[in-house]
């Protein structure tokens, strides 16, 4: 008796991207998930770290203290990943990936899992397949359609799109949505509906800090990326250096760090006399209204 052959069919992405409505992402809660059959995460850039800042020296720094703490036995949280059909992308969590695979030699790790679900029947008669650089993007249309959603403010209708390249910058930016929600106008943008609080920030807070990124041309250090990237990136630096110093580290000093690390993807094409306008850009962006 002859086995019956598994049919091969190939994942086509950006004929799923049509009907994004009609997809679903199904929080499965916390699993341990087979290492090896985690194939796409975010592509750092020139060895991006975790804080989303180009630096090895950062990266390393990082990857040992959790490398110390999983030999001390402690307990890290879960990793975040999405699960495509068989496989799974890391959204957040890289470092303690790498560091259970390298140090512990694990073939399971706890992650949090949000699964695709498709509309196409899965049949067990055939294998699925994608080229994992088509999934990434179209996981990120997935985030850009669910932040539209949520926020009611399409691409379409801004005067500068908010166009990222990495998994989980739509969370982030629609965190701090939330955030100046809370806290513009003494708290009454909370009591009315997300939009005005969506628009209120483009407008007072992302808008002022893309004209002076774009009026020095400083997106030039950062081939292939966005002027939203940028943006996030500048955002999370001041946190993970917050938190690394176990204080807030301050405005000036954040601005500073972020240019000594920057210099080392060719940033030096940023006039000098343009640098003091975006140390004020990074005191708007971290929003100084403690």
């Amino acid at each position: 008796m002859h086995k019956k052959e598994e049919k091969s069919v190939l994942v086509d992405f950006s004929s799923i991207e049509q009907n994004l409505r009609d997809l679903k992402i199904k929080n499965r809660g916390v699993q341990a998930i087979e290492t090896e059959k985690i194939v796409g995460s975010l592509s750092r850039y020139n060895d991006f770290s975790e804080n989303l800042i180009p630096t090895r020296d950062d990266f390393g720094s990082r990857y040992e203290n959790i490398k110390k703490g999983m030999l001390n036995g402690v307990n890290f949280p879960p990793i975040q990943v999405y699960k495509v059909l068989d496989n799974y992308f890391v959204i957040d969590g890289h470092h303690r990936l790498m560091a259970a695979k390298n140090i512990l030699n694990a073939k399971y790790i706890d992650a949090e899992v949000l699964e695709i679900e498709f509309k196409f029947d899965i049949s067990a008669d055939k294998t699925y397949t994608y080229n994992t650089a088509s999934a990434k993007k179209f996981l990120i249309k997935l985030e850009e359609n669910s932040f539209r959603e949520k926020t009611y403010m399409p691409n379409s209708v801004l005067a500068q799109p908010l166009k990222v390249t990495e998994f989980g910058s739509y969370g982030r930016l629609y965190d701090e949505i939330e955030d100046y929600r809370k806290k513009a106008l003494n708290g009454e943008l909370a009591k009315k509906p997300i939009i005005f609080a969506a628009f209120g920030w483009y407008e007072k807070q992302f808008l002022p800090a893309f004209e002076i990124m774009r009026g020095d041309k400083i997106l030039a250090g950062f081939p292939d990326r966005t002027y939203t990237d940028l943006y996030v990136w500048i955002q999370q630096h001041k946190y993970y250096l917050s938190q690394k110093a176990g204080h807030d580290v301050g405005f000036d000093f954040t601005a500073h760090d972020f240019f000594k690390r920057y210099k080392k993807v060719k940033f030096s094409q940023l006039a000098a006399a343009k640098i003091h306008e975006f140390f004020n850009l990074i005191k708007r962006l971290s929003g100084k209204n403690q």
